[in-house]
């Protein structure tokens, strides 16, 4: 509560620049942490669970089919442990996860093509700066980049815990959605369909790897590095 007050008492435009020294995925704690009330979800208590939602890996398909539409916003797991201990400690936490080229490609077409809010609309206008999907890998896909916009963040940023290990009971993989997604409503004890929501409009149906560039795909391998190893797309 002290530190909400003291945090509070900081001018907002000081406030703002010690936010954007973070990056996006730790800033968002922050900005969590410093919130009026901290509760564990009740709709995590309800299933006895903690999902950790990754953007552009389904996660609003599953919550729309498991959590009525609630979403718990893009915490990532660390923020978990060190609020809610015990729950950490007793829950059934899982998460899904994407191939990073598809994922890249998925957010890119999100940002680019569909009608979005006004929190979204600064990183469409990021996106629509460039010709196509190579170009702006090749221009702004960079690794000094990424931690500062939510949807391009590493998924690894999302997923490990304070000491960087990914401390999840499980990993579901989009490429299996539906089999993956089963998998978890039987552990625990759910019957639910999984929709498809938060389409990209403008996406083209064929795999990322097939239409872009060689360039490309190196350039998304090298920034996306941790992802590509500790989540096995080697």
């Amino acid at each position: 509560m002290l530190q909400r007050y003291f945090w509070k008492l900081l001018p907002k435009a000081q406030r703002a620049f010690l936010l954007g020294r973070l990056s996006v995925v730790d800033r968002q704690v922050v900005n969590k942490s410093m919130s009026a009330s901290l509760n564990f979800p009740q709709a995590f208590t309800q299933h006895a669970c903690l999902f950790i939602h990754v953007p552009k890996c389904a996660g609003s398909s599953v919550c729309t089919a498991m959590f009525d539409g609630w979403r718990p916003g893009h915490l990532p797991l660390y923020w978990y442990e060190e609020q809610f201990p015990e729950q950490f400690a007793t829950m059934y936490k899982f998460a899904f996860v994407r191939d990073p080229l598809e994922r890249a490609y998925s957010a890119y077409a999100f940002l680019h093509g569909n009608e979005l809010s006004g929190r979204d609309q600064a990183a469409q206008r990021l996106v629509r700066q460039y010709r196509d999907f190579d170009d702006f890998v090749a221009r702004w896909l960079h690794p000094e980049n990424i931690p500062r916009q939510l949807h391009f963040a590493a998924q690894t940023d999302f997923l490990t815990d304070s000491l960087g290990h990914l401390a999840l009971d499980f990993i579901g993989y989009q490429e299996h959605l539906q089999r993956d997604f089963r998998l978890v409503c039987e552990r625990l004890g759910v019957t639910s369909r999984l929709p498809h929501v938060n389409v990209s409009r403008q996406r083209q149906q064929l795999p990322a790897r097939e239409f872009c560039s060689l360039r490309t795909r190196r350039l998304v391998r090298r920034v996306y590095q941790r992802d590509y190893e500790l989540l096995g797309y080697e």
